[in-house]
């Protein structure tokens, strides 16, 4: 019957593929009021092109649209609008596996063609990525990987083999997850925002590695130094002692004085008279050794006081 009936021959402008449903017949409906309005009504399954930007993936937001047009008459013998009430609307559930159906337009434009005026009906869908798998999936294994590499800085630093298998090992992790959800990515040639949180997430963990070879760096040069330091303490120590037992081997508290006077008394008592006889120049000796024996007393006493 619809076959029969003359149609404004309207389509989806820019869908890919457009098949009606058929179960188990075709789903066209077909009405035809008193006063002459025909409405027809088809169930179709339309596959339709979307602005995609991944730039905010996994929160990014999707837009897709309908044009719907004549493709055999113009302006002046088929004019397209909406209906005033609730002209689009979702009978289904508005919420996908990926995503959420949030946003709902429809406007009406009307283009020059050679073969002239045409009106256009578009109706725009808005998406938001539903993000809860890439959370579960990606975001708290990361952040589970950093918060654990962060745990070498409460390890003892002489542990170095534990801290160094902590920080690889969450390494190796981050990017055995990283590389599960790198699969169901899709290949743009521009930055997402999860190529980005994994740079960073992935610095953060490299950074901890640079980390404890910086400390250990750091803690070979302060025991180099500490031993340098003890070395001179004890060299400081041996000559302390040295010098101590040096000064109470050499002088127990006495003092030496001499005087070059009294020796000079005494060279000239051995070689002054070589020819005199025994008797008196042993007397002169004993007398001039007497002399300076009573000198070194005086100069020793002023020495005292």
């Amino acid at each position: 019957m619809v076959e029969k009936l003359w149609t404004p021959n309207v389509c989806f402008v820019n869908s890919k593929k457009t098949e009606i449903h058929s179960s188990p017949t075709p789903n066209i409906f077909l009405m035809i009021y008193p006063n002459g309005t025909v409405w027809v009504n088809y169930r179709l399954q339309v596959q339709s092109p979307c602005m995609v930007d991944l730039v905010l993936f996994p929160m990014d937001i999707m837009n897709c649209e309908l044009i719907i047009e004549s493709y055999a008459y113009n302006a002046a013998k088929v004019k397209l609008n909406w209906r005033e009430w609730q002209p689009v609307f979702s009978i289904a559930k508005s919420k996908l596996s990926d995503f959420t159906l949030y946003g709902l337009q429809w406007t009406k434009n009307s283009f020059e063609y050679a073969a002239g005026q045409w009106d256009q009906l578009t109706v725009s869908l808005t998406f938001s990525r539903a993000y809860g798998f890439y959370i579960l999936q990606m975001y708290i294994p990361t952040y589970s990987s950093v918060f654990l590499s962060f745990v070498s800085f409460w390890i003892d630093l002489k542990a170095l083999p534990a801290r160094i298998t902590l920080g690889v090992s969450s390494l190796m992790a981050l990017t055995f997850q990283y590389g599960n959800v790198a699969k169901n990515l899709p290949r743009v040639g521009y930055v997402k925002s999860i190529d980005v949180y994994m740079v960073l997430t992935t610095a953060f963990i490299f950074l901890t590695m640079i980390e404890v070879a910086f400390v250990c760096y750091l803690e070979s040069e302060n025991n180099m130094r500490r031993k340098e330091r003890q070395a001179e303490k004890k060299k400081e120590r041996v000559a302390a002692l040295q010098r101590k037992k040096d000064k109470k081997k050499n002088n127990y508290g006495a003092t030496t004085v001499t005087n070059p006077n009294a020796a000079e008394c005494d060279l000239r008592s051995n070689y002054d008279e070589p020819f005199s006889n025994g008797t008196a120049s042993h007397k002169i000796s004993i007398s001039r050794q007497a002399n300076n024996m009573f000198e070194s007393l005086h100069a020793l006493a002023q020495f005292g006081t």
